[in-house]
């Protein structure tokens, strides 16, 4: 596998990771004070690697699938 070939698996499995976050998974809770899990962190660490590697692959050229675009819409809804 290529390098751009990885951040694009990378890529979409923290996107489809995100797109199942409900309340009751790490990431959809809301944290548990200061000895409980930073659930709050943890998504926010994924959006923000969702973001580097976006940035990374359209300065590689694109995953080829959409003329070199890379957009993904994220809707998180909390129940």
């Amino acid at each position: 596998m290529s390098y751009l070939s990885n951040l694009v698996t990378r890529r979409n499995t923290i996107a489809t990771e995100l797109a199942a976050l409900t309340s009751s998974l790490a990431g959809g809770k809301p944290n548990a004070g200061k000895a409980g899990i930073d659930h709050v962190g943890y998504k926010d660490g994924l959006y923000r690697e969702l973001e580097f590697l976006n940035s990374e692959i359209d300065r590689l050229g694109g995953d080829g699938t959409d003329g070199g675009t890379t957009t993904f819409e994220i809707e998180s809804v909390v129940e």
